[in-house]
C-alpha cells in the first residue's frame, strides 16, 4: 500500500525567485567554483611534483592562479630589464599574463551548462524564466572567484618579473559571464519544447543552435585529430619535440602537462588557421611570425632572431601542398552543422534557411573560441619591448567562419531529402 505521498521525482520544483536565487548560488559555488578549484590545485601539485618548479607551500597559491586562469582572467605587472641587458637596468614596462587553460575552460562550460539545466527543473514551459533561472549559478561561482582574486601574486624572478596580480574586476565579470551564458543555454534546453512551439522562428532558433553548436564542437574534434595526424606524418618534428621534453628533464615534463591543458586552445587556433586565418606570433604590438596552410613567414629583427634560434636556415618555410587537405576540417565541421540544422524543417528552402542561421550560431561560437584561445606570456617583456601573444584575431575569423558557416550550413541542410512535413488538414 501507498502511503499517499509523492515520490522524489514527483515533488514539483520551488521556482519562486528567492528559492531559485539560493538555489542558484548554492549549485554555482558546489557544482562549478569547487571542482574547478579542486581540479586547479591538482594541476598545481603536478606541475610540481614533476618539475619543482615552485615551493612546496606555492601549491595552493598556483592553484588560485590556475583556477583564475580557467575564465582567463588577465595578470598584469611590470617586469624590469635585467642588469646584463644594458646600462638602464632598472627601467620597468609592462607585463602581461593571459591565457584561459583550456581543459580547465571546458570543464567549467560543462558544469556551468549542467548547472543551469538543472536549475530550470520546473520552468519547462517558460523559456525566458528557465534561460533567467539557468544563469543563476554564475553568483555562486563568481563571488568566490573574486575573493580568491586577492590571495594571488605571481613572479618571475628569471625574467625580470617580480609581480603578477589578477585584474579584480576581471575576476568578477568573466566567471559572471561564462557561467552565466553557458548555465542560461542550459536552461534554455530544459524549454525547448515551449520554445519550439512559439511560431516558426521558435524552432528555426532551435535549429540554428544545435546545428551551430554542432558544427563548432565537430571543428574542434577533426583539429585535434589533423593535429594527430600531422604528428605522426611529419615525424621529424615529433622526435624534436620528444628529444627536447626528454632532454629538459623535469621542465620538459611541465611542458607536456602544460601542452596538455592548452589543447583545447590549439584546436581552436588550428581550426581557425585552416578557415584561412592565420596564426600569429606578436611582441607588443608587432606581428614577428605567421603561420597559414602554405607555410610560417617571418618579420624584421625579432623574426629573424627566433628564425635563428630554432635552427631555421631562412626567415620563410613553406609547407607541402598537402597541407591544404586541412581546408577539409571547417569543410566537414559546417556540413555536419548545417545537416544538424535542417532536422525536420519541413522542405529544403526552410532547411537552407536553417542551416544558414546555424552559420551564425558558428561564427560567434568561432570568434568566442579564438579569443579565448590566445596565450599572452610576459618573459622577456622588457627586453623585447612587450609581452608575447600567440593566436588569431578574433574579428577576422568570426567573418571567415561567418562565411563557411552561412555555406556550409547551406549546403550541409539540404545535402540530403528533407522530409516534408504532413500538409495540415
Amino acid at each position: 500500500m501507498s502511503a499517499g505521498f509523492p515520490a522524489a521525482s514527483e515533488i514539483p520544483a520551488d521556482t519562486r525567485p528567492r528559492a531559485l536565487l539560493s538555489a542558484g548560488v548554492r549549485r554555482g559555488a558546489l557544482l562549478v567554483f569547487l571542482p574547478v578549484f579542486a581540479a586547479g590545485q591538482a594541476i598545481a601539485w603536478l606541475t610540481y611534483a614533476v618539475s619543482g618548479w615552485y615551493r612546496p607551500w606555492s601549491w595552493f597559491k598556483i592553484g588560485l592562479a590556475e583556477t583564475l586562469a580557467s575564465v582567463r582572467v588577465t595578470f598584469i605587472g611590470s617586469s624590469k630589464r635585467l642588469p646584463s641587458a644594458g646600462f638602464f637596468g632598472e627601467l620597468r614596462f609592462p607585463a602581461t599574463l593571459a591565457v584561459a587553460l583550456g581543459a580547465l575552460t571546458v570543464t567549467v562550460v560543462v558544469l556551468a551548462f549542467r548547472a543551469g539545466r538543472e536549475q530550470a527543473r520546473g520552468l519547462e514551459e517558460r523559456p525566458v524564466a528557465a534561460a533567467i533561472a539557468g544563469a543563476a549559478p554564475s553568483l555562486g561561482f563568481a563571488v568566490p572567484m573574486v575573493l580568491i582574486a586577492p590571495f594571488v601574486t605571481l613572479g618571475f624572478p628569471q625574467f625580470g618579473i617580480d609581480h603578477l596580480r589578477p585584474v579584480w574586476w576581471q575576476a568578477l565579470v568573466l566567471p559572471l559571464a561564462v557561467c552565466g551564458s553557458c548555465g542560461a543555454i542550459g536552461g534554455l534546453t530544459v524549454a525547448h519544447a515551449a520554445l519550439e512551439a512559439r511560431g516558426r522562428w521558435g524552432s528555426r532558433s532551435v535549429g540554428a543552435a544545435r546545428g551551430g553548436f554542432t558544427g563548432f564542437w565537430w571543428g574542434l574534434a577533426l583539429a585535434f585529430a589533423g593535429f594527430l595526424v600531422l604528428a605522426v606524418l611529419e615525424p621529424g618534428a615529433t622526435g624534436a619535440y620528444a628529444r627536447f621534453v626528454d632532454r629538459s628533464g623535469g621542465s620538459g615534463a611541465a611542458l607536456v602537462v602544460q601542452h596538455a591543458l592548452l589543447l583545447p586552445n590549439q584546436s581552436a587556433m588550428i581550426l581557425a588557421t585552416s578557415m584561412g586565418v592565420p596564426t600569429s606570433l606578436d611582441v607588443g604590438a608587432t606581428t614577428v611570425a605567421r603561420l597559414t596552410l602554405s607555410g610560417i613567414h617571418t618579420d624584421g629583427n625579432v623574426g629573424a632572431g627566433l628564425a635563428a634560434l630554432v635552427g631555421a636556415p631562412s626567415t620563410a618555410a613553406a609547407f607541402p601542398v598537402w597541407y591544404l587537405a586541412f581546408l577539409a576540417i571547417p569543410a566537414a565541421a559546417t556540413l555536419i552543422g548545417g545537416r544538424a540544422a535542417g532536422r525536420s524543417a519541413g522542405g529544403r528552402p526552410e532547411a537552407a534557411l536553417r542551416g544558414a542561421l546555424a552559420g551564425v550560431v558558428y561564427a560567434v561560437h568561432c570568434g568566442v573560441a579564438s579569443w579565448a584561445a590566445a596565450i599572452v606570456l610576459p618573459p622577456w617583456s622588457a627586453i623585447l619591448g612587450g609581452s608575447l601573444r600567440l593566436g588569431v584575431d578574433p574579428a577576422r575569423t568570426t567573418l571567415v567562419a561567418l562565411l563557411w558557416g552561412v555555406i556550409g550550413g547551406a549546403i550541409g541542410s539540404t545535402w540530403l531529402d528533407v522530409p516534408r512535413r504532413p500538409a495540415p488538414p
